[in-house]
């Protein structure tokens, strides 16, 4: 085991529940959020690294502050949606 998922292990121990949204049901998620027409026109952007959210690059959404944020698949902002998760309210 590498050093960095042994850190990143020792930071996320404990219960964690996600959930998940099959591909086949990604575009009736969306529309039920009201963010589809934006997803399919581009006008969606990732909540940490900017970059325009695809169906190609979409990691999922979360709820910060009573908003839905949206992330992208890249690693290092799926791990900043469990930070913040796990962060003391």
């Amino acid at each position: 085991m590498s050093m960095g998922v042994r850190k990143m292990k020792a930071q996320f121990e404990g219960k964690v529940i996600i959930k998940a949204v099959h591909d086949a049901d990604l575009n009736s998620f969306l529309e039920k959020l009201g963010l589809l027409e934006d997803m399919k026109n581009g006008r969606l952007r990732c909540s940490f690294c900017n970059c325009v959210l695809t169906f190609d690059n979409f990691g999922g959404v979360y709820k910060e502050d009573g908003q839905i944020k949206l992330f992208c698949q890249k690693t290092e902002c799926y791990l900043e949606v469990l930070k913040r998760k796990n962060a003391p309210k």
